[in-house]
Order: C-alpha cells, then sequence, then structure tokens
C-alpha cells in the first residue's frame, strides 16, 4: 500500500500509524507522548497532521494509514498550531534555558550547579543534554514563550531506591504510567489529583517501594524530560561512547546498553533491539552493572597465602604453584566447582582441563537439578525427549498459560513481560504454588490451592481435560480448596484454546514433592498437547548443561575423600582443617576466596568476550565493554596457561574464538557456532527431537543426588560471589531482606 506524506510517495505493510509511517522514511513530526511499543495515546498534539478530504487536524500518533491517503506535516497553520501547544507545555515546565539566546554557550561553565535542589533551567536539569523536550522545541524553532510561567508544585522525591521524582519537570505524556500498566503490567503509576494539580504518583501518594514498584526503570526510560531521573547518573554528563552488552546477572539474556566515560561505567539501559528483551529490563541490569563491575571486593591480583595471609605475586607466580600443589594430589581428591555465571568458552576449558588434566571425578554446577535437567531428564525417562528450546514471543502469543512456584516479576520479569502482553490480548494466566500465596502477575481466574497440592491439583485437572472418573482423580480433589466446578471450567479453557504453556522454574523443584508435581505436568502437558518450558536464572545455565553432558566426568556433588579444591563457582564453604588446599578463579572476595591458598582473579562478562545461552537456548555473543581493572583475565586463558604449566598440550589458545571453534566440534548442541560469527539474534543450541536419546553412562544429570543441586545453588541475586542483595541498599530494601 502506499500513501504521500508532503509530496513523498511512501509504500508500507501491516497496519502502521501515520507517524510510524513517517519515522520509518526519515520523515520528522514532533511528539512527546508517543513512543515505541507503547499503545497510541495523542495527549500533546503536537503531531497533528492535516490530510486530504478529511476535516480538522489529526493526531498521526492514533490515524491509521490507510491506502491512497495524502498528508501534510508541515503546513503554515500546523506551524503556528504546534508552536502555541508547545508554548502552552512548557508555562508549565521550567523554559527559561529553553528559549534562551545564550544556551549554546553557558551550558559549558554551568555544569557544576545541576547538584541544585530546584530545576529551574536545563543547564539545571539531570537530564540535559539527553531531553526530548530540548530536541522538540529546536525543532520546531521556538524561542518565546509568551505565557506565564507557573511551577508544579511539589518537591523532588529522593525516598525510593534508584529513582528520583521531580514533578516540576513533568509535562503529563503519561508514558511512564502507561508502560507501567501496559508493558510490565505493575500499573504502580498513575494521574493523581485533578484539574491543574494534576501530578503523576502512585495510590495514597506512597513511595514506589511501598507501592509494589519492582524498579525495572522502565518509567525512567520513556520519561522526555528529566522528571523522572536515575540517580546515579543524575549529575554526570551524557556518556561518551555506549557499548553493546550482554547481561549476565540472570538467565533472561537481555542486551544493554553501557554507558562510558573516560573507561569508567557510568550506567546501564536495556538495548531497544534487543531480540530478548526489546528494550526492557530489570532492576539488576538496569541499575547494577556499574556496581558490579568496579565493586571494592574485585580481585584485581594473583594471590598466594603465604604465613597465613594473601599476598600479591606474580601469574607466573601463582600459577606455577597451582601447578605444583594439584599434581601432588591424586585424581579422586581433587573436587572442582563451575559456575553459570561463566561464558561457554570458559565452562568448555573447565571440563577439558577437569577431565584431561586433572582427571577428576568431582565436577559440581548448578545445573544439577536444574529445572531443564529435571526435564531433560524426564522425557529420556519415558523414552520421548522433551525439547528445550523455545522463543520468549511464544509466551506473548500463548492463550493459557499455567506459571508453577515462580513470582515472575521478580525472578523472571522479561517473561513476565510476555506474560503480560498474552493477558492483554486476552489469555488465560492460572497460577498456583507460589510461596505465600501471593500472585503480582494480574489473571483472569482466580483460583488457590493448598501449599503441598499442586500435584493433587494437576492430576484432578488432567482427569477433567480427559474425561475420566478415576479413584485416584476422585482421591487427588480431596483437600483441594478450589471447588470441582472451576476445576472443570479450566479444563474446559484448555480444551478449548490453543495448546496452553506451562511454566515452572527451581522454586518448583527446590520443595518437597516437587519432582512429583513436574511429573503431574507432564502427564497434563501430554493431554493437552501443551509445552512445558522450564525457566532457569542463571546467565548460562543451558549452556553449561550442554557442556557438562558430553563430557564423561560428568557434573556430580561434593563426595567424601576430598583433599583439594579447584573453585571456579560456588561451592559449600568447607569446615576449617576438611580440606588441604584451595584455589580459586574468580571475580570477587566472597568466602571461599576468603580461605583460599591461591586466589586466580577472573574477568567479569562485560571485561571479556564470550557467549553465553539463555533459557531460551539462544546462544548470543558478549562482547569486550572495558579493560579489566588489575591483572584479571579470562577464565579459558587462565585455564590454558595452567594447564600449559601442568605439562598438559593443545590448551593454549590466542581468543576466545578459538575456544569456541573447539566447543562447536566437540559439543553437538553449539555445532552452529562453527560459523565466523554469531547473528546479532543469536543462534539457537541444536537439539534432536523425536528420536530417542542414547546417553552413556555417567553423562546424565537427570537423577542426581539431592545433595548436588544444594551445591550449585545460589541465590538469584548472588553475581559470582557478588552478594548484590546484601552489598547494594537499594537492593535489599526492594528485596525485603
Amino acid at each position: 500500500m502506499t500513501i504521500t506524506i508532503d509530496g513523498r510517495p511512501l509504500s508500507f505493510e501491516g497496519h502502521p500509524t501515520l507517524l510510524e509511517v513517517a519515522r520509518a522514511n526519515g520523515i520528522f513530526i514532533p511528539s512527546l507522548c508517543d513512543h515505541p511499543g507503547l499503545e497510541p495515546y495523542a495527549a500533546c498534539r503536537l503531531c497533528l497532521i492535516e490530510i486530504e478530504g478529511r476535516r480538522g487536524y489529526l493526531p498521526a500518533c492514533s490515524t491509521p494509514a490507510e491506502e491512497g491517503m495524502n498528508v501534510r506535516t508541515k503546513t503554515p497553520e500546523l506551524e503556528t498550531l504546534r508552536r502555541g501547544i508547545l508554548e502552552l507545555i512548557l508555562s508549565e515546565h521550567p523554559n527559561a534555558c529553553l528559549a534562551c539566546a545564550e544556551k549554546t554557550s553557558c551550558d559549558d561553565f554551568k555544569s557544576t550547579i545541576r547538584k541544585v535542589g530546584e530545576v529551574t533551567g536545563c543547564v539545571l536539569c539531570p537530564a540535559n543534554g539527553r531531553c526530548q523536550l530540548q530536541r522538540v522545541v529546536e525543532a520546531i524553532g521556538l524561542d518565546r514563550v509568551h505565557f506565564p510561567s507557573l511551577r508544579r508544585e511539589g518537591e523532588v522525591r529522593r525516598d525510593d531506591p534508584f529513582i528520583d521524582r521531580d514533578n516540576s519537570l513533568c509535562i503529563l505524556c503519561g508514558r511512564c504510567a502507561r508502560v507501567c500498566h501496559e508493558v510490565r503490567g505493575a500499573s504502580v503509576l498513575t494521574f493523581i489529583f485533578r484539574g491543574s494539580q494534576t501530578v503523576i504518583g502512585t495510590a495514597q501518594d506512597r513511595r514506589l517501594v511501598d507501592s509494589g514498584c519492582r524498579f525495572c526503570g522502565a518509567c525512567v526510560d520513556v520519561c522526555p524530560t528529566g522528571s523522572l531521573a536515575e540517580r546515579g547518573v543524575r549529575y554526570e554528563r551524557p556518556p561518551e561512547e555506549e557499548k553493546p552488552a550482554l547481561c549476565p546477572l540472570c538467565g533472561q539474556g537481555c542486551k544493554l546498553r553501557i554507558g562510558l566515560k573516560e573507561g569508567r561505567v557510568l550506567g546501564a539501559v536495556p538495548d531497544p533491539e534487543g531480540v530478548v528483551n526489546r528494550g526492557q529490563a530489570c532492576v539488576k541490569g538496569r541499575f547494577l552493572v556499574k556496581d558490579a563491575v568496579r565493586h571494592p571486593s574485585r580481585l584485581l591480583r594473583p594471590m598466594i597465602r603465604i604465613d597465613g595471609r594473601l599476598q600479591p605475586v606474580s601469574w607466573e607466580q601463582a600459577l606455577g604453584a597451582a601447578a605444583e600443589r594439584l599434581g601432588r594430589f591424586a585424581t579422586e581428591g581433587i573436587a572442582v566447582a563451575s559456575s553459570a555465571q561463566s561464558s561457554c568458552e570458559d565452562l568448555f576449558l573447565l571440563h577439558r582441563f577437569v577431565s584431561d588434566v586433572l582427571k577428576a571425578g568431582s565436577i559440581t554446577g548448578p545445573w544439577v537439578g536444574s529445572a531443564a535437567a529435571e526435564l531433560r531428564g524426564l522425557g529420556r525417562a519415558a523414552g520421548r525427549p522433551l525439547p528445550l528450546n523455545f522463543e520468549l514471543s511464544d509466551i506473548g502469543r500463548a492463550e493459557t498459560i499455567l506459571l508453577i512456584g515462580e513470582d515472575l516479576p521478580a525472578t523472571q520479569p522479561i517473561v513476565g513481560v510476555e506474560v503480560n502482553r498474552a493477558v492483554r490480548k486476552g489469555a488465560v494466566l492460572l497460577s498456583i504454588g507460589l510461596e505465600g500465596g501471593q500472585n503480582s502477575m494480574r489473571s483472569p481466574v482466580n483460583f488457590s490451592v493448598p501449599p503441598g497440592k499442586e500435584d493433587a491439583f494437576l492430576e484432578a485437572l488432567a482427569a477433567a481435560v480427559s474425561n475420566t472418573e478415576e479413584p485416584a482423580a476422585a482421591k487427588a480433589r480431596q483437600g483441594l480448596r478450589s471447588p470441582e466446578r472451576t476445576i472443570l471450567e479450566i479444563a474446559d479453557l484448555m480444551k478449548s484454546r490453543k495448546p496452553p504453556l506451562f511454566l515452572f522454574g527451581p522454586a518448583l523443584l527446590g520443595r518437597a514433592g516437587g519432582r512429583n508435581v513436574l511429573v503431574a505436568l507432564r502427564n497434563l502437558a501430554a493431554l493437552t498437547k501443551g509445552r512445558i518450558i522450564p525457566l532457569d536464572r542463571e546467565a548460562n545455565l543451558r549452556g553449561g548443561l550442554e557442556i557438562a553432558e558430553a563430557f564423561p566426568a560428568g557434573c556430580v556433588g561434593p563426595g567424601n575423600g576430598i583433599r583439594a579444591l579447584y573453585l571456579a563457582g560456588p561451592y559449600p564453604k568447607p569446615e576449617p582443617g576438611a580440606v588441604e588446599f584451595v584455589v580459586v578463579q574468580g571475580s570477587y572476595m566472597d568466602e571461599n576466596a576468603s580461605i583460599a591458598d591461591i586466589i586466580l582473579p577472573e574477568t567479569t562478562s562485560f571485561e571479556a568476550e564470550g557467549v553465553f545461552v539463555n533459557i531460551e537456548g539462544r546462544i548470543q555473543l558478549s562482547e569486550k565493554v572495558l579493560d579489566p581493572p588489575g591483572e584479571a583475565k579470562p577464565g579459558w586463558l587462565i585455564l590454558g596457561e595452567l594447564a600449559g604449566q601442568m605439562g598438559a598440550a593443545g590448551f593454549a589458545r590466542q581468543s576466545a574464538a578459538d575456544v569456541r571453534r573447539d566447543l562447536a566440534g566437540t559439543v553437538a548442541a553449539f555445532g552452529d557456532l562453527s560459523s565466523p560469527s554469531i547473528p546479532r539474534e543469536g543462534a539457537f543450541l541444536v537439539e534432536k527431537i523425536g528420536e530417542v536419546e542414547e546417553v552413556p553412562v555417567g553423562r546424565s544429570l537427570a537423577g542426581a543426588a539431592a545433595g548436588s543441586r544444594q551445591a550449585g545453588f545460589r541465590d538469584p541475586d548472588d553475581y559470582k560471589g557478588l552478594a548484590l542483595a546484601r552489598e547494594q541498599k537499594s537492593l535489599k530494601l526492594i528485596r525485603g531482606r
């Protein structure tokens, strides 16, 4: 289809608005209330346009493009109208600098006075240089405001974590309230009061932290002015450059843009083009990257314990000492810990090091007993492998979703965004088994299941779906608070709609009877032709699972007879005197590093290139953003040098890409990494579904000892030994710890 805008014939597909067509073709139409991903709102009226054959002026942001339209955006009448509307907006916004003839020269001399309590002009504003209102004023060419200035009352609110609120800078575009409701499903922010007293606030004007806010930062990201500002960068100038990065702080694989100035991290914002998160983030990725990269507990130099104290040494000394002492222990006397927050390159060489050099039979990892491993084991036991790969957008298109044991906004926020998208389209969300019985996701169907009765509920639901009345099904309904009519209604929903999605995570498996619930869930999914999706929480758990299964040593829990530890991941702190020798390959001084005999400082994912596999099974490249502090090195490089010190050949690699080629040739799931580059959208793990897998003895991670899961378990707010919720007071407040 084609339309004409300002004399230019333009083609379009689908059902875009006129504003979207104009933007896609480089035609500027001013707007302050419109934002990608939000529904049309038409509040600011700056995008008014003329359409031939139609009376009056129409907002481009809410007018659908239609075949044959002739649109005008720059007539003298429209420019006069926009100028008047913009002046009205500015009459309730500090505008001294916006209309000042000397604004281009004074900013360099007044930057330090941004720290004043009251903003009266752009040079005092935290959004100076980033403000969309500034851009609109410049584009329209406004040089004077004819209306008297009326400052909106209210002091700057600094009583919440991470975010400052200044209503005097608000233009009531509604973006923040709309993204909170439409995208995040939280509905924390809204318009309060009436008439000229209208402001953005919360119910009963409470703090955000007391109103259910998860501090995802979406409201800050869409705010066109400085009304909502990140406190950590409020007084900083804009970054000198932004670099793409993959967030390693949970398992969803969000793309971020890291702001840098003079080689230091200023902050992080979600990448609007991120294929997974599409411009959204969570509290950790949005606000805590700077704290993680430059935390005071970072390990900066290799260290050896001398006379009872850890002393800095050279890399050659540390690796030589580690090689010499590790060589003294028998293979069965060494235990190795791996981390799901390490890159695939690091994990691959670690498993090779354990298998070929240490020849140790004990390596712990959080994939043992994980949601993905248990689901895979369940399929193998039945002789029908279950797929683990999926796309988050599949959740947004679902019509029925059953969620078990996960508070998504806290544990899987981007999954929560997709669930909210599905619910807004009419999907039915059912939630059971959540600790405390609280569900922060809105659902059209409300019911409760007593704790520990989840498997009984699923069995009763399966009987209703299959129209069977067996004694076991009747017994399953006993003790359920949900009436039989509710179970029948839910069964009818599952049968009358598209096949349902079943979401579960480690919260289910961490409780008594969790595996029984998973078996019942598998039976229900088979009856409804539904899909079970595991939601593990760590950045590279799927990648680590595939790598661990490819090595004969497998991945087991800590056992008896251990005399030495090589810790490149979480491990229960040994009792004093329980082991003779401890090497820690890590990034932070945690409880295990504090007892180490040798410390080998490792980079974070922001300081080294590497690939990670998110919960979808999507392989994504995390690029190097900045140089590591001190003498920290990537894990794969440390292991290659240590193996060389121990006399092993074939470990030296020049780059992470060299390691990836070896990984692709060894682990079948990574076969697509054999190509020289990884697409921006990533590549999925190779799965063999539809054929019975033959898993060699010792290589399956399903059915591992119960203690092994706890061995690899770490707090979801922990990053490589850094307890973010303990170290960061604002996150601690949000988590209620």
